[in-house]
């Protein structure tokens, strides 16, 4: 067996009813949860400012300084709206996670379309998900911590895959849905989300983010990403996020 043989795959383009199917999936657990929030079956649990901070440890500066040297600005942004409302809806439903390796992650997550990898084969989430299994390792993390980091990364734009994985996997996808989509921006606190805003501004976000993933379909027409931008995701990501 291959020592990686274990992490998630590249699942490549995923068909479009298959496609389609998941989407459906995921709006009805949606509505599923929101009703039962409305309910009373479930509820959202108040947070306060340490829930997103961001972790003080070495590995979080060192993926931070990656993320910057690698990523433009705009994408280093994205990946700290990313840990931020991932961090802030894992504690409003009331979840623990390792924050440092939900950091390193979101940080982490989008290496794949930074100039040095943009062309390398393959899903730019695998790209990126090899390149963060990698930081992991080179800094002496436990390899079941790496591969954590790993999937996290591999899986972020996996709909109705990564929710169903650890907490750590699942609030990548979520945090970045919500900064790309806009999806549970009403359970983000006003307070918060202003000063998430204006910490990480999304000033340039939907044009240079757009362009991206559109040059990832073109040039790898097999990658999972390319199925996503067929359906018309860039036509979806919102100028602006507000909450009720």
């Amino acid at each position: 067996m291959s020592p990686t043989s274990h992490l998630a795959p590249d699942s490549g383009r995923i068909g479009k009813p298959r496609q389609i199917s998941r989407f459906i999936r995921s709006a009805m657990r949606e509505r599923v949860f929101r009703t039962s929030l409305a309910l009373g079956v479930k509820k959202l649990h108040a947070i306060v400012p340490d829930d997103w901070a961001a972790p003080d440890s070495r590995l979080a500066d060192e993926a931070r300084l990656l993320a910057r040297e690698l990523c433009s600005p705009v994408l280093v942004a994205h990946s700290e709206r990313t840990y931020c409302f991932g961090a802030i809806l894992a504690a409003r439903d009331g979840l623990k996670m390792d924050r440092e390796l939900f950091y390193i992650a979101c940080l982490l997550h989008d290496l794949g379309l930074s100039d040095t990898y943009k062309d390398q084969p393959g899903s730019f989430e695998w790209v990126s998900a090899r390149e963060a299994h990698r930081f992991c390792l080179d800094r002496g993390l436990p390899t079941d911590k790496a591969d954590l980091v790993h999937d996290a990364v591999a899986l972020h734009s996996s709909v109705e895959v990564a929710n169903k994985r650890e907490p750590e996997v699942a609030f990548v996808h979520f945090g970045a849905g919500l900064d790309l989509l806009g999806k549970r921006v009403d359970h983000i606190p006003p307070v918060d989300l202003s000063a998430v805003l204006e910490r990480y501004t999304r000033e340039g976000f939907k044009e240079e983010f757009s362009c991206c993933l559109r040059e990832q379909s073109e040039k790898k027409p097999d990658s999972h990403i390319a199925g996503h931008v067929a359906l018309g995701l860039t036509d979806l990501i919102p100028d602006e996020l507000s909450g009720p």
